[in-house]
């Protein structure tokens, strides 16, 4: 989940990286190309004396001499501590920690090390780390201290929505009690620190993800207004920011605009009463010599045809590969135990956006099975960096109530490769594995997009083949 923060803490920075990109990449290209020893060594003293740029340069030439990159990290921490690129060198510390207190710890000897730097991104990174617990004292002790307003805003912005995804009453509440603070912050100019975060940006980024959080709790007459506002005016407009935006719409008579954004939702795989009922209130007010239910219908059938037509333009025939794994009480198991069944392996991480992304629509997939002594799905923890990987997992699917049958796919402690993980030569995760009753690889599937019940959707899909092939 930090390699994901780290990189939204990345889009806070705008200007000045993206400028110096290009000659930078040249630079880095003309030291990898240099044939001549002396030239080479001219032009690396050249870089040492440099910019931070330069410096920065550097250090992706030395990316596999430790010594020497480390050296010029810390030349570069010390010459130019404001810089952009300096900044990135204190964030990857905090990559490598895996508990909160290792990282308040490092925060607070940056402090000391960097007396009168601006740490907002190392506080906000911090603070993101007690949005896992969720710890909301120590995330707003962390928050108050960051200089800039706009990057404040951000940094609760990007907290919220860590908790929303296993705690939204707790986010809701948090968000709340915030809210009058982050709408004075609007209209202030962009701060000075490098960072130049628009503080409208971050605004309108904290206002969708308000409305979001409204719109969970079912609190619909109070997310409208913060709804249409982020709609009118986000930069980037979600599927779910969308779907909210046109299912309020209707709820408030707002037919024209509603019917085309949740007719394509149920198109999608929106099977939700709700959603289904609004389209139908919507067609027949704004058609009512018209059939709503053949329409709905029509919807419904172009989304499983759809899928259909998808899932079988990726159906295999190979042998799966033997493998063993642990359940959650230490028992190993192996393809033979499940004989005759059709299994869904997904092998996944806690640190694993994609995986954690695809969750909703696994769960809506295992919901469906859930009564088939037939069909068995397998979450297989695998490539863990957390001290105890076991508890880790646990904790992490409780957190965010997943009714999974959790799987270790333990790391070797030399090799640090995980078995089952290599024998289905998987280079990437989340990958998921649809194996029929003879042990049969049927489909492979590797990552995640698009909306949960279209990705449901397609497992289903796939389980359904693999069993009647």
């Amino acid at each position: 989940m930090k390699i994901y923060l780290l990189t939204a803490l990345l889009v806070l920075s705008t200007g000045a990286m993206a400028q110096t990109q290009a000659e930078e990449n040249a630079q880095l290209k003309a030291l990898q190309n240099e044939k001549s020893k002396a030239a080479l060594q001219t032009k690396i003293r050249t870089l040492e004396n440099g910019s931070a740029g330069d410096l920065n340069t550097l250090i992706q030439y030395y990316v596999k001499d430790s010594v020497k990159r480390v050296q010029v990290s810390r030349r570069l921490v010390r010459k130019y501590p404001e810089s952009q690129e300096a900044m990135m060198v204190r964030l990857r510390p905090f990559m490598k920690l895996s508990k909160v207190e290792e990282a308040e710890r490092l925060l607070q000897s940056m402090k000391k090390d960097y007396p009168g730097i601006n740490l907002d991104m190392e506080k906000t990174l911090v603070a993101c780390m007690y949005a896992e617990i969720p710890d909301t004292t120590s995330i707003m002790k962390h928050i108050n201290t960051i200089e800039a307003p706009a990057t404040r805003v951000a940094a609760i912005t990007q907290a919220l929505d860590i908790i929303a995804a296993f705690d939204n009453a707790t986010a809701l509440n948090m968000a709340s009690g915030r809210l009058k603070a982050v709408q004075a912050t609007k209209d202030l100019p962009a701060a000075g620190t490098g960072m130049r975060t628009d503080p409208k940006a971050v605004y309108y980024s904290f206002i969708k993800t308000y409305s979001k959080l409204l719109f969970k709790a079912g609190r619909n007459e109070e997310a409208y207004p913060f709804t249409m506002e982020a709609y009118e005016h986000s930069g980037e407009r979600d599927a779910e920011l969308v779907e909210n935006y046109g299912f309020l719409s209707s709820l408030n008579g707002k037919y024209e605009a509603a019917l085309p954004i949740l007719s394509n939702s149920v198109k999608e795989g929106k099977f939700e009463k709700r959603y289904v009922d609004q389209v139908r209130k919507a067609y027949a007010s704004l058609y009512p010599e018209k059939d709503a239910e053949a329409y709905i219908s029509t919807l419904q059938q172009t989304f499983r045809d759809k899928v259909k037509a998808h899932v079988s333009t990726l159906l295999v025939d190979e042998p799966a590969p033997g493998f063993s794994i642990s359940d959650v009480n230490g028992k190993k198991v192996s393809l033979a135990d499940f004989e005759g069944k059709t299994i869904v392996l997904d092998f996944w991480a806690t640190w694993c956006g994609p995986c954690v992304e695809s969750f909703p629509a696994m769960q809506m997939a295992v919901d469906r099975y859930a009564n088939d002594p037939d069909v068995k799905f397998l979450f297989i923890h695998c490539w863990e960096n957390a001290p105890d990987p076991l508890s880790d997992a646990k904790n992490f699917l409780s957190k965010r109530d997943y009714k999974f049958d959790l799987y270790m796919d333990p790391r070797d402690p030399v090799t640090r490769r995980s078995a089952a993980a290599d024998a289905f030569k998987i280079d990437g995760i989340p990958a998921k594995f649809i194996i029929d009753g003879r042990g049969r690889i049927r489909f492979s599937v590797a990552g995640f997009e698009g909306k949960a019940e279209a990705a449901a959707e397609e497992v289903i899909q796939m389980v359904e083949m693999a069993r009647n092939q």
